[in-house]
Formats: C-alpha cells, sequence, structure tokens
C-alpha cells in the first residue's frame, strides 16, 4: 500500500472514531439531563412507560346483536389497549339477578357488571359491593345528563353505576295508519283526545282499533291517569297507597270507556297475545294504530312496521306530574372488589365516552345516555333521527322516578287481574277500584312484614 492510500484510511478512521464518541457523548448527556430534572434514561425510561398487563371479566346480560357489538367494542379496547385483557361473561337475563348476588356476597364477582337500575336497592341491602364512580379521576361523568344520574343511579350518595342507555314510556304508532283516519301526527295527546279519536276511528271502521292494549299495556296507562291526578307514587315508600279510592274509580271509569268506545280490541280476541301485544296480526297488518311501550321496543317493532314512529304519552291538563316513565336501559358497575379498579374505570371511561366506540354499540343497548353518543350514530344515520328527539324531549318531561314498590312484580299482576275482570265486565269501575284497593292492602302488608322480618 502506498503512503498515500495509506493516509486516507486513517483520515477515514478518524472520521468514524469521531462520530461514534460524539453519539455517545449525546446519548450520555441526554441521560445525566433527565436524571437531573428527575427523569429515567432512556433505557429505564422504556422500561417504565410499559403498563402492567391486567385482566379484567365484564359480564353482561342481552340478546345476540348485544353480544357481538360488546364483544366487537371489547376488541377494539384490546387493540389500542394491548396491556389489558377484558373476559365477556354473557347470557341471557334468567337467572342473571340470582347468580350475580350469589358471586357478589362470595367475592368472586366480575370486575365489571351490567346491573339493572332495579337491583340497586336490593343489591346494596346485601352489602357495599360497588365502587362510587363519582370518586374515580379516570371516568369524566359531565358527558351524562347530571339530573338523570341524580334520579337513578345513586344510593346513599354514592354513584353505583352509569346508565348504558336511555328507556322512555312512549306511543309507538303507526304512520299509515294515521293517514288512512285522518290522525295528526303532531296531536299532543290528552287523555280526552285519546279517547274522542279513538271512538272515531272504531265508528269509521268496526274492525278497526287506536290502541294496541293488553291488560300490561292498559296498567301502565291506569298508572300513569291515576299518578297524573295525584302527584304521588303509585304506592308511598311506607308501603301505603298513593291514591284515594275516589280517584281509582275515576281512573277505571276512563279505561272502561275505553273498552266501551272500541278503542282496544276486546281482550276475548287478542287474548292469544297477552304479553306480547307486539306479535298481534290485527297490529302487524296495520288494523291497529298506537301501541303504548317503551322507546327500546322501537328498532324492534319498525324492522316488522316500517312506516313506525312515535308520539308521548298522554298527559292531561295541571297534571302534578307527567308520569312519564324514563329510566337507565341498564348501569355498568365497578366491582369494589377488582383488583384493577383503575384499568376497569379507564375502559367504562372510553366505552361510553368514545366515538368509535359508539359506532359499535350503536343502541344494543338503548339510546344513548349521552348527547355526544347520540349525535355520532345520527350523523353516520346509525339512529334513528325520530327516536333521538323523542328521548331528549322524553328526559326533558320525564316524571319523578318510579320507587321500588310502585314496581313490585305482584302487584302488577293484581292489578292485570282487575283489569281483565273490568274487560270482560265481571267488574263495574267501582267494584274493580275496590277488589284492587282490597287486594293492595292485604299484599303490601304481607310485603311490609318480609321486609322487617
Amino acid at each position: 500500500m502506498n503512503v498515500k492510500k495509506f493516509m486516507y484510511l486513517f483520515v477515514a478512521i478518524l472520521l468514524c472514531i469521531s462520530l461514534i464518541a460524539g453519539c455517545t457523548t449525546q446519548k450520555d448527556k441526554a441521560d445525566e439531563q433527565n436524571a437531573g430534572n428527575g427523569g429515567a434514561t432512556q433505557d429505564e425510561g422504556n422500561k417504565q412507560e410499559k403498563p402492567e398487563e391486567v385482566t379484567l371479566r365484564f359480564m353482561w346480560w342481552g340478546g345476540e346483536a348485544r353480544h357481538q357489538a360488546t364483544l366487537e367494542a371489547i376488541n377494539l379496547y384490546q387493540k389500542n389497549n394491548p396491556h389489558v385483557k377484558i373476559n365477556a361473561e354473557y347470557g341471557g337475563v334468567d337467572g342473571y339477578l340470582q347468580k350475580l348476588a350469589t358471586q357478589l356476597s362470595s367475592r368472586t364477582a366480575p370486575d365489571i357488571i351490567q346491573i339493572d337500575v332495579t337491583w340497586i336497592l336490593e343489591l346494596t341491602s346485601q352489602g357495599d359491593f360497588f365502587v362510587d364512580l363519582k370518586e374515580r379521576d379516570e371516568i369524566d361523568t359531565s358527558v351524562f345528563d347530571k339530573n338523570f344520574l341524580d334520579q337513578f343511579c345513586y344510593h346513599d350518595g354514592k354513584l353505583i353505576g352509569l346508565p348504558t342507555g336511555v328507556n322512555a314510556g312512549a306511543l309507538l304508532y303507526n304512520k299509515d295508519f294515521f293517514k288512512k283516519y285522518g290522525i295528526d301526527e303532531k296531536m299532543e295527546w290528552t287523555w280526552d283526545s285519546l279517547l274522542e279519536v279513538a271512538k272515531a276511528v272504531h265508528e269509521k271502521d268496526p274492525n278497526a282499533y287506536l290502541l294496541n292494549f293488553d291488560a300490561i299495556r292498559s296498567y301502565y296507562a291506569l298508572k300513569a291517569y291515576v299518578i297524573q291526578k295525584t302527584g304521588n307514587y303509585w304506592i308511598n315508600d311506607d308501603y301505603t297507597l298513593g291514591f284515594d279510592r275516589e280517584t281509582l274509580v275515576e281512573a277505571f271509569n276512563y279505561l272502561n270507556k275505553l273498552f266501551e268506545a272500541g278503542a282496544i280490541e276486546p281482550f276475548e280476541q287478542s287474548a292469544p297475545f297477552h304479553g306480547k301485544p307486539d306479535q298481534n296480526p290485527k297490529w302487524l297488518n296495520g288494523e291497529i294504530g298506537m301501541s303504548w311501550s317503551w322507546t327500546s321496543t322501537y328498532a324492534a317493532e319498525k324492522a316488522n312496521i316500517p312506516n313506525l314512529s312515535i308520539a308521548m304519552i298522554p298527559i292531561m291538563e295541571g297534571a302534578k306530574d307527567t308520569a312519564l316513565v324514563v329510566r337507565p336501559s341498564q348501569l355498568l358497575a365497578i366491582n369494589k372488589d377488582s383488583k384493577n379498579v383503575a384499568e376497569a374505570a379507564k375502559f367504562l371511561n372510553w366505552f361510553f365516552s368514545n366515538p368509535e366506540a359508539a359506532k359499535i354499540l350503536k343502541d344494543v343497548r338503548g339510546v344513548p345516555a349521552t348527547k355526544a353518543a347520540r349525535d355520532v350514530l345520527v350523523e353516520n344515520n346509525m339512529l334513528d333521527p325520530v327516536l333521538n328527539e323523542t328521548t331528549t324531549i322524553a328526559m326533558e318531561k320525564m316524571g319523578k322516578p318510579e320507587n321500588a314498590i310502585s314496581q313490585n312484580q305482584e302487584l302488577e299482576k293484581i292489578t292485570t287481574d282487575v283489569i281483565q275482570m273490568l274487560a270482560y265486565k265481571k267488574l263495574t269501575p267501582e267494584q274493580a277500584a275496590d277488589e284492587l284497593i282490597d287486594r293492595f292492602t292485604q299484599k303490601l302488608s304481607e310485603l311490609k312484614e318480609q321486609l322487617n322480618k
């Protein structure tokens, strides 16, 4: 090798050494600076930033559409948060409450739990099982309507769960039926107008009925009528009646007028569809125009009656309470015994607040309880604008929430039995009122005695 080539090689080696030394020095200085600022070195920082792997259990009930959407949402969350694994535990509602109560008492319940709002009193009476969600910084509760949370989601000052959706009592109506009989779709229904329109429809066509009512739907109407008159609960918290005989007689008289005017298909004809009036062929074929139901049933019923829409329930002039029942579809709560409360709270916050989650979950748990989620669905044609508007109005006009005893299933069964006897003309309105009061008084005494044991 000649001297010239040797010099070129020597200079190249020196340059490489200088570059390597310079890079090392800069890295050392950066590490020293990080350490001086209370930070870690780059290698140490990478180790510290990697979150600890956690596993959460999430239990819910529902139908196939809810299951698939929830699983898809879980998969997206896990993709964006690879340190989190969420085990799904789901099925039908039958036996769910009993299973959950057993798990809670044995301290084996999942981290995230779907519950019904009517179970809060029963579950909390058995122990302190749920995290107070208002105390969790990971959750932004401001995305929910404060009044809605206050009314339904608190117990003894604790925020037990967050509402998955909003369900409201409503009148579902067939727009084709309304057009055929000249009924104004924009009508704000009162009890008087309901009776007048129903009478006119049946007089025009004896085979047509305005109202798709079985004994259960008739019970919804009877109870709403009484509450609007009194402003009280159907049953008071002290297990006494929230009404007097005079008011109840008036309500039964009104219901009897609906039967006599042909507003309601005779029960002897609709009997095969008691408890499932949505399957009544006359309703499906457009011979019945309106059904007292829930906004949560709208999507399913619209699949069978494409030209379906929604109206508010009748409200009397000077009503002391609208008696418009609005409630959460369900709640999602966090088990107080969870070893990963912070991660569970982060998931819940994403579940309710993330636009992509909203688009996946749609209305599988009812109309979303947050306006932001509803807006995302409407913008993407994933939520019927009618349903969105109805939910917004219902939350503005809702009556005071029903207390637990007013929703008692045994009392409902007594009422539907009495309504059937009225419909079959076995009782007059006065006799129906006396029968219901007598049976309520006896049953409430039994229930109160059981409570005090």
